[in-house]
């Protein structure tokens, strides 16, 4: 085993000198802040982190060194909670952080915390899996090479493993079932919109920037009305980007339906309240981004307080998007009470794990996938094992459907 002591001036840097020099399966052992000065005098903090490999290096004259397993969890559980402990004290430090802190400080703590849950949680999994066995072991790293997040790839991968030990004979074919129908349990999906008996059922489509809110809309809007035959209405509050009045009025007039422009909530709810003779209100808002600020205060302003079963909320989610950004685009836009969430632009992917991340980060199930640009076509009702299914197959094949509300793919 190898251990060694790095300085760096944030985690992050720290981190990828570790994985760099010791390799992927390197784990910290303990960090701490020091001070130190630079080569003009100045006296600065940094971090200091002590970083152990379980890679063995083996001596001609000691040809024995290999550490024992025990020996090596034994080192783990100490490097886990050498890390628990340290961010103990690192949340404790910004907790009493004197209010006159600079923000810029408060959010390096913050980011250091997370790297550092993030190792300690990736070592945690990719110990554990390891008693799995080859072919499980196989299959963990199938999923996070899918993008699947490695801590949610464990707990899938620990629930197959405890269903596979009821099986007689254990193989890649039967391990690979099991995991299916694992993964296709957890995969929640809510089918089509459902329409209401009386009354138009209101659907508001909201998300960050270019993950394609008009498009799907048209979609969804051409296939309820052309296909259905329902009486469609189309309301927009997205007046700030450019053209995108006029995108929408486009497919307003191609698939003859009528569009409303409300530029206050107070608007909003009136137009909302003239569309009372149609079956499906659809309403398109402008892309915000998660950071800024005020964007999403005007955003919950038109859309937030709803609290009757004839209005739902999508969120509008591109399947390019990084896992983390996921979580921060979440996050921010669940102040919005999210029904369901709608994942875009799988055309333009390789991999299919943040859909799963997405629905077992959140609990909230999956309504649409979109394919494409195509309007009509290009959509498809999600369904879990289809969606499990481009998970582990990293494939995509367009499905062509006629009726949404069938929910053929």
């Amino acid at each position: 085993m190898r251990v060694r002591r790095y300085e760096a001036e944030n985690m992050a840097t720290a981190l990828r000198n570790i994985r760099e020099d010791l390799g992927p399966n390197a784990f910290v052992l303990s960090t701490r802040r020091i001070k130190k000065k630079d080569k003009f005098g100045q006296l600065r903090t940094l971090i200091e982190v002590s970083a152990a490999s379980d890679v063995v290096e083996v001596k001609a004259t000691k040809p024995n060194m290999e550490p024992a397993a025990s020996d090596r969890k034994g080192d783990m559980i100490a490097s886990l909670q050498s890390q628990v402990d340290q961010l103990k004290t690192e949340l404790i430090s910004f907790r009493t952080k004197q209010p006159n802190g600079s923000l810029e400080s408060m959010r390096e703590d913050l980011s250091e915390m997370r790297d550092l849950v993030e190792l300690a949680t990736d070592q945690w999994a990719d110990e554990t899996v390891k008693n799995y066995g080859p072919i499980l072991s196989a299959l963990f790293r199938r999923l996070t090479r899918s993008d699947i997040d490695r801590r949610l790839a464990a707990q899938v991968i620990a629930i197959a493993s405890r269903e596979l030990a009821n099986c007689s004979a254990i193989g890649e074919k039967e391990s690979l079932k099991v995991l299916f129908d694992v993964m296709k349990r957890q995969m929640l999906t809510s089918g089509p919109i459902e329409l209401m008996e009386s009354g138009p059922k209101t659907v508001l489509l909201v998300g960050p920037t270019g993950v394609g809110k008009t498009t799907t809309l048209a979609k969804i809007a051409a296939r309820y009305s052309m296909f259905e035959k329902k009486k469609v209405g189309l309301l927009t509050i997205d007046t700030f980007r450019i053209g995108a009045v006029e995108q929408l009025r486009t497919y307003a007039n191609i698939l003859e339906l009528p569009l409303k422009v409300a530029n206050t909530p107070e608007q909003m709810q009136k137009f909302i309240g003239e569309y009372r003779d149609m079956d499906l209100v659809l309403v398109d808002t402008g892309g915000r981004s998660q950071k800024d600020r005020v964007k999403m205060a005007e955003l919950v302003n038109f859309v937030g307080g709803r609290d009757d079963i004839y209005c739902e909320l999508h969120l509008l989610l591109s399947c390019a998007t990084k896992n983390r950004d996921l979580v921060e685009i979440t996050r921010e836009f669940g102040k919005l009470a999210i029904d369901y969430v709608l994942f875009t632009k799988l055309d333009e992917c390789n991999t299919f794990g943040g859909i799963f991340n997405e629905v077992l980060w959140t609990h909230k199930p999956v309504s649409y996938l979109t394919t494409g640009q195509n309007v009509p076509d290009d959509i498809e009702v999600a369904d879990a094992g289809r969606t499990v299914e481009l998970v582990l197959m990293n494939s995509l094949t367009k499905r062509q459907t006629r009726s949404v509300r069938k929910g053929n793919g």
